[in-house]
């Protein structure tokens, strides 16, 4: 648990040497950290005994399993064959805005929106970007292989530790534990029931609305949110319990890191957390006469660096009965074999009962501006807890009847046997070619660093039958930003939109560019856009000469054209 503070505490230091315009101090940071952290972390693993028996192999197992299941709906995508960068599932999409936004990060303050050039970066949880930016930056590993290959590993023993420790720390049992985390890593829905009778394939994870944890390795705001959240609740609890004074300060501390950082990282996961602690600390004056955790969720809260704005959904005339069956279906429907942790509800920690509660309440009344059904990722933490619950129950009702063992597996795994079927039977979603790549490079090793670049608008109904199309011919997405680590000056309208941009008039400037006829037309909506560089693939490129312009090409391949404004 000590590396998940470690973690938090590196990546707001990080943040506040950025904002300073010192972030190579992090350097000697890290490297004093090392030298004062090595002896006393000797000695701790000296004092570890653990002995290879039945447990401890199946300790081992679980971790493996549960790593590779994550890993393999990730690691895949972000390599290269035949010359060609491809991706599976979303992460064409996904995986390009947040390499796009660690290149953002590298530049230093003020943040501006890499795919949205000229304004600044807003309503998003950037976080979970800055470690990887900051150690690309200082130790020139490629960004693909720290997106898709090296903090997924570290984020996914991240969240099997947490699920674990915190499991040990509610109930003292390794059978707990052990079970919470199988829970974690492995449970899914119920969502193959009806991809079952529908279509007889296994899978629907998340067809209830709730994304699972063990796809969460897609989506690093996700899995970090989620082992933050089991570790903040981990630390509070030893701080509950903890009588040394000046140990108490040290938990105290890193408390205020872990739950005051939680919305940085992902608002809903700050929403729901310090909601939570809040309701406690009010709970601890009544009962307890006790304003600890007051003061805990005053820090935490004055930490909080940044919020999501939502607004309410009002409409509550239901019909009870069509209603209560509906949410019975959604209950269920999303906890799986996590059902089980119902038992265990009433019986646990007061944050984890309010943090359970709120998650599930949130979505059910509240709509986010923009894309409103966002705010289903609340439920992620009603899911997450509901599989610590369930560990707890499933160990306690296998002591007694170890034949249900195999049924509890069974019933859990489909979902997620589905999404590795789903993810590996079909070929790579998008490509970027090579030819891509060497223009994109060209453009990154010979522009200056604030150059902007305009791109093709995306055409939905372009498709050149590609068994792996193009990613431009695939998805509007932030691929051109992330490999060149130039600004565009509008891509991807899907991540735009989320982020409140008025994103219509630059789409409709981008049209006149490349679709216009007009040479007059065409070169004041470039001018317009303030670009110094015209980029695109040959098979979509602009209806009008750009040396008509007065623009200079600067590349040229078998598939692109790079062009520059004098």
């Amino acid at each position: 648990m000590g590396g998940i503070a470690g973690f938090a505490s590196f990546t707001l230091i990080s943040y506040i040497l950025i904002v300073l315009n010192i972030p190579i101090l992090i350097i000697p940071i890290v490297l004093l950290t090392i030298i004062f952290s090595t002896k006393p972390l000797i000695k701790t693993i000296k004092q570890i005994k653990t002995k290879p028996n039945f447990q401890t192999i199946i300790i081992l197992i679980v971790f493996v399993l549960g790593i590779a299941g994550q890993m393999a709906v990730i690691s895949p995508s972000g390599i290269t064959q035949n010359g060609n960068l491809l991706f599976w599932s979303a992460h064409g999409h996904d995986g390009t805005w947040h390499i796009a936004l660690m290149e953002e990060i590298k530049k230093g303050l003020p943040f501006e929106n890499p795919i949205f050039a000229g304004e600044k970066l807003v309503n998003y949880h950037f976080f979970s970007d800055i470690l990887p930016a900051m150690i690309g930056k200082y130790l020139f590993v490629s960004n693909f292989d720290l997106y898709f290959r090296i903090f997924p590993f570290i984020y996914s023993l991240f969240l099997g530790a947490s699920a674990y420790f915190l499991t040990k720390r509610l109930t003292g049992s390794s059978q707990a534990s052990i079970w919470a985390t199988i829970f974690t890593y492995f449970a899914g829905s119920f969502g193959f029931i009806v991809t079952y009778i529908k279509g007889k394939t296994i899978g629907g994870e998340s067809i209830f609305w709730a994304t699972q944890p063990q796809s969460s390795s897609g989506n690093p705001p996700q899995i970090i949110s989620d082992f933050l959240v089991l570790a903040a609740i981990y630390f509070l609890i030893v701080l509950t319990r903890q009588k040394n004074k000046s140990k108490n300060k040290i938990i105290f501390v890193v408390c205020v890191i872990l739950f005051g950082t939680l919305a940085s990282f992902k608002v809903y996961a700050g929403v729901v957390a310090l909601g939570a602690l809040g309701i406690a600390a009010i709970w601890q004056i009544v009962k307890e006469k006790r304003f600890q955790l007051l003061v805990l969720t005053a820090f935490s809260g004055a930490l909080e660096l940044r919020r999501q704005t939502y607004i309410y959904e009002h409409n509550w005339k239901r019909v009870i009965f069509l209603e209560g069956v509906g949410f019975l279906i959604f209950f269920f429907g999303n906890l799986g074999m996590r059902f089980v942790g119902l038992w265990n509800y009433l019986k646990t920690h007061l944050v984890i009962k309010v943090v359970v509660f709120l998650s599930i309440l949130l979505p059910l009344i509240f709509l986010q501006k923009g894309v409103a059904s966002n705010t289903s990722q609340f439920l992620q933490y009603f899911v997450l807890l509901f599989g610590i619950l369930a560990g707890i129950q499933t160990s306690k009702i296998t002591a007694k009847a170890k034949f249900l063992i195999p049924f509890i597996i069974i019933l859990m795994l489909p979902t997620q046997i589905g999404l590795l079927r789903e993810f590996y039977s079909r070929p790579a979603f998008a490509k970027v070619s090579s030819q891509e790549i060497e223009a994109l490079n060209y453009i990154k090793e010979n522009t200056p660093e604030d150059a902007v670049v305009v791109t093709p608008p995306y055409n939905q109904y372009l498709d050149l039958k590609d068994s792996t199309p193009n990613i431009w011919d695939w998805f509007d997405t932030s691929y051109v930003s992330a490999i060149s680590a130039r600004r565009t000056f509008f891509d991807d309208y899907e991540q735009a939109d989320i982020m409140g941009y008025d994103w219509r008039p630059r789409l409709e400037t981008k049209r006149v560019v490349f679709e216009g006829t007009n040479p007059v037309e065409v070169k004041n909506a470039f001018t317009e856009t303030q670009a110094n560089v015209l980029y695109f693939p040959k098979a979509v490129g602009p209806k009008v000469d750009p040396e008509s312009l007065g623009l200079i090409r600067i590349f040229e391949n078998q598939e692109i054209e790079v062009w520059k404004a004098n």
